[in-house]
């Protein structure tokens, strides 16, 4: 018997499932809603066509500006620089720096008007072949014998350009052309004459004065020793033996798509990022404003269609934005650059090639749903349409490095690059549109994998936040910071809460960040590579755990985690401790070849790892095995996790407390091997229900990699089958069937794990010290009583 429409939708709302018909009436309705709102349809429809032929138009009324003007330049020493003074260049004559004016040309007569306000009865300029003629330069000169005796002519010459009385000023104080003779080259550099060129960096026409007073020089200078080689019967053909041609073999519809490849999906990427952001804020904490969530929040829709909705209704917009904005640029642009000349190779351009450019909208469509499902999330958590601006402020800075990173020079798609979010579909756009189909082929799955992982995760963050009443209906009460430290004081509990966690975790970050500012140099002592660690790990890390731990918690045991486990559990521990170092260092390789090390890095490591190398085994290991598995496990598996877990996130506590792991190392293939390492720290601390674990194997593992060479040196019989020496980097690995092997174990060690605590409920076993013992209640379940001793 089949089932009624009406049927099928009430089995649906039972079952839980979204509903099409409803997700596209919610869509609907939003859309209807938004196009209604006059200042949305002026900012999506109508200030992209105005806004870009409006610059454009300026851009070609500034481009006037970019002539080149009238400079002024005042030389001093006049009689050492023009063809009256005979300039030497060696038993010849070189041409001057400056010649007489042609009195025919109106343009250079004496009738110029005199920065001093002076008359000038010779007037001068610089010969044609040293300067383009197209310039236009106004000389004045001065003899140094007449200004010498009214002051230092290097004074004089400061003020000038001080007061803007001359853009730059050449001084000139001696005769030039020492004749060699037989002096050694130190009388020789004594008797040179030095001309001192005066500007000012703080003034642009200065600058640009400068610059051409140099160039003029410099081609002076070339003529002149052009002419003492001559003389001295040196070929000139050694001073240029060849000529250097460049030979682009790019069609120029190739050079075309380069240059939009780069600048097109850079602004369809930003323009998707805030198309998607204003919409979200009016559509969730605008509605809590106007007092209409709450009507739709209690129709029969569900949560999770009501998301998808609203996430359609943001995307649309997203996308709207992008290519009404790229399409006006593009047609504005395209008049622009040809009028003012810009291109590859300051050639003008032209359009861009339609048919590649349709990639761009393919690649549209999961980055807007990518932007719009963050842009949702955030905007729940605001009580208002001005909050959920302050909201997504931070969001758009974390998000536009990864828009700017396809941007820097050197930057391709590679396997490293296309697991970036974000970098990976701009730079696979980029081969698309380049015509590097092969490349982007290959790369596709990798950017597809983590795009969809990205796309999935901020979907799912969005549905919870609506999912949440205290998200979306959270206090109105305006947040005073008296009452809050009263509060954080007063209702004190025996774990840290979430809110003082991310404290927690962002006071280490940023101590970290400042920190590393202030080391300039690496120690050449194992004394101070001893500092270097010590003051980090217990001033920076342990120190903010600690004093927050004791401060704004009642139990410095419960906050910190510190439970006993029991015997099974530490067995399993003690082999996992060992056996995932192997691991470790397979994933540390693979991330150094996706993102190689620059040589300059490698050196300045190098004194380091030999100071680690030749220092005693003992205070090696307490020093970078001992102190950062304690330090560093208390901070981010011990106060920060705990804080984090409760609520029922388990998920958030590991990935975030694994975040902060990483962030936390200095260099970046350590933080994301150390990232990885913090997943699976978290999830035994998860099971556990205590950081000891955790110091353990972070300690193994750091134990074992600085000790990997003393290990390679012992002469034990069967170790070269467990450990190799790289005969290109001379650095200890482990043989790939130990490698193997110690995956195989440490998967049976996790599952033994899983299965040892799988009586006990993570949740609960985590929250129980913190929520249930705050009243000191006792505990029920026998299970738990180790952890409550």
């Amino acid at each position: 018997m089949s089932l009624s429409s009406k049927q099928k939708r009430r089995a649906a709302m039972r079952a839980g499932r979204p509903r099409l018909g409803a997700i596209t009436l919610i869509y609907a309705r939003e859309m209807r809603d938004q196009l209604r709102d006059r200042r949305t349809l002026f900012t999506i429809a109508v200030l992209p066509m105005l806004l870009y032929p409006l610059v454009g138009m300026l851009l070609l009324q500034i481009a006037q500006f970019t002539r080149q003007h009238t400079i002024s330049v005042c030389v001093i020493g006049v009689e050492h620089v023009t063809e009256d003074a005979q300039v030497p260049g060696a038993d010849g004559l070189v041409s001057p720096l400056l010649v007489v004016t042609d009195e025919e040309d109106p343009d250079l007569d004496g009738s110029r008007v005199h920065p001093l306000g002076v008359s000038e009865t010779t007037p001068y300029r610089f010969p044609e072949t040293l300067w383009d003629s197209e310039s236009t330069i106004d000389v004045f000169a001065y003899r140094a014998s007449e200004l010498a005796r009214s002051g230092d002519l290097a004074e004089r010459a400061q003020q000038w350009v001080r007061d803007q009385v001359f853009d730059c000023v050449v001084c000139v104080n001696q005769p030039l052309g020492v004749n060699a003779g037989d002096l050694s080259v130190e009388e020789l550099e004594a008797q040179a004459a030095s001309v001192g060129v005066y500007y000012n960096v703080a003034s642009d026409q200065s600058m640009v004065a400068k610059d051409r007073t140099v160039s003029i020089l410099n081609r002076w200078r070339g003529t002149w020793v052009r002419s003492r080689l001559a003389d001295a019967g040196v070929e000139l053909s050694v001073l240029d033996p060849f000529k250097i041609e460049d030979c682009d073999i790019a069609p120029e519809r190739t050079r075309e798509a380069a240059f939009w490849s780069k600048l097109l999906p850079f602004i369809m990427l930003v323009w998707a990022m805030t198309g998607a952001f204003y919409p979200a804020i009016d559509l969730v904490a605008g509605e809590k404003e106007r007092g209409t969530l709450e009507t739709l929040l209690c129709s029969p829709a569900l949560r999770e269609e009501i998301v998808w909705g609203k996430l359609g209704a943001v995307m649309t917009f997203s996308m709207m934005t992008a290519i009404l904005n790229a399409a006006s640029m593009l047609v504005t642009s395209s008049f622009v650059f040809n009028q003012i000349g810009v291109g590859p190779g300051g050639t003008s351009m032209g359009a861009p090639p339609l048919i590649p450019m349709l990639w761009l909208l393919v690649a549209l469509v999961p980055l807007s749903a990518l932007f719009s499902a963050l842009a949702l999330a955030v905007a729940a958590m605001a009580r208002s349409s001005k909050e959920g601006q302050y909201y997504l402020m931070p969001l758009m800075m974390v998000t536009l490095p990864l828009v700017l990173l396809p941007m820097l020079p050197g930057t391709t798609l590679n396997l490293g690059t296309s697991l970036i979010p974000v970098t990976g579909m701009f730079l696979l756009v980029r081969s698309l549109v380049e015509g590097q189909h092969f490349e982007a082929i290959a790369f596709l799955p990798m950017v597809a994998v983590v795009t969809s992982i990205c796309l999935y995760m901020a979907t799912r963050w969005a549905k919870r936040q609506f999912e949440s009443e205290s998200v979306l209906f959270g206090d109105g009460d305006q947040w005073e910071l008296g009452a809050w430290m009263r509060h954080l004081w007063r209702d004190r509990q025996r774990a840290a809460t979430p809110t003082i966690a991310f404290g927690c975790g962002a006071v280490i970050l940023v101590a970290l960040f400042f920190g590393k500012l202030a080391v300039t140099e690496m120690p050449d002592t194992f004394g101070g590579i001893a500092k270097l660690v010590f003051l980090p790990q217990f001033g920076l890390i342990l120190a903010p755990t600690l004093l927050m731990a004791t401060m704004m918690t009642t139990s410095l045991k419960t906050s910190l985690r510190l439970n006993a486990v029991n015997w099974r559990v530490w067995s399993l521990v003690c082999v996992l401790a060992f056996m995932l170092h192997p691991i470790y260092m397979q994933l540390a390789g693979f991330i150094g070849e996706m993102y190689p090390l620059s040589p300059q890095a490698l050196e300045a490591m190098r004194p380091f790892g030999e100071h680690i190398a030749s220092a005693p085994w003992l205070s090696v290991i307490l020093l970078m095995a001992v102190v950062p598995a304690i330090c560093e496990e208390l901070a981010f598996r011990g106060f920060i996790f705990g804080g984090l877990v409760r609520n029922n996130s388990p998920v958030r506590a590991i990935l975030v407390t694994a975040f902060m792991f990483g962030i936390s190392h200095g260099v970046l293939q350590q933080s994301i091997s150390a990232t990885f390492m913090g997943v699976l720290l978290g999830w035994v601390a998860l099971r556990t229900g205590s950081v000891l674990p955790g110091i353990l194997i972070h300690f193994g593992n750091n134990a074992l990699s600085v000790s990997l060479n003393r290990i390679a040196d012992l002469k034990i019989p069967g170790l070269q089958n467990l450990i190799t020496v790289d005969a290109v980097s001379q650095a200890p690995q482990y043989h790939p069937i130990w490698t193997g092997c110690a995956l195989f174990v440490s998967v049976a060690c996790l599952i033994a794990l899983y299965r040892i605590t799988a009586d006990l409920d993570a949740m609960e076993n985590n929250d129980v010290l913190a929520d249930r013992l705050i009243s000191d209640q006792p505990v029920r379940d026998p299970s738990l009583k180790q952890y409550a001793s």
